[in-house]
């Protein structure tokens, strides 16, 4: 059921994840680095997110909203879910990305490169003002979906 809450949630995370994807190519990534639509598929991952966690939350079990606590606390966990996926889909892809040329002769192998693509990424998202604009957006985020979950029904 679309509300309020809901649809700021969703915006606001997308938007979010948009600047966080092109603080990431500004400040970790080495310079001349292409990143093609990495910025918009995380905005569409952000409002998929946005919708389905921090807006549900804040929308309350009754649709009358949800303690701001909740709320903060589901705004950081939205930040951690991106992360999660992040790492998971990009590492997927660059590993797909490579098998396809027949790169790897087991699945092991596979495997393995995956989980050393996701620590990579790890690390390169590991820049302080990157971390503190996504927790702190993010928990922003969750507060003004959790004012509007409890102002407009």
């Amino acid at each position: 059921m679309p509300t309020p809450a809901k649809l700021v949630a969703a915006l606001l995370f997308a938007g979010l994840c948009w600047y966080c994807g092109h603080l990431l190519w500004t400040e970790s990534m080495p310079e001349g680095a292409r990143i093609g639509w990495f910025r918009e598929i995380l905005a569409a991952g952000g409002l998929v997110v946005g919708w389905k966690y921090i807006g549900r939350t804040a929308t309350g079990p009754m649709g009358r909203g949800n303690r701001l606590a909740y709320c903060i606390t589901a705004g950081i966990g939205g930040a951690v879910i991106m992360f999660l996926l992040t790492f998971a889909l990009h590492s997927a892809y660059a590993t797909l990305e490579e098998s396809l040329s027949s790169k790897y002769t087991e699945v092991g192998l596979a495997a393995e490169a995956w989980m050393e693509y996701a620590v990579a990424d790890a690390k390169l998202a590991a820049n302080p003002l990157l971390l503190v604009v996504a927790f702190a957006g993010s928990a922003a985020i969750g507060l003004i979906a959790g004012l509007v979950g409890r102002i407009a029904r």
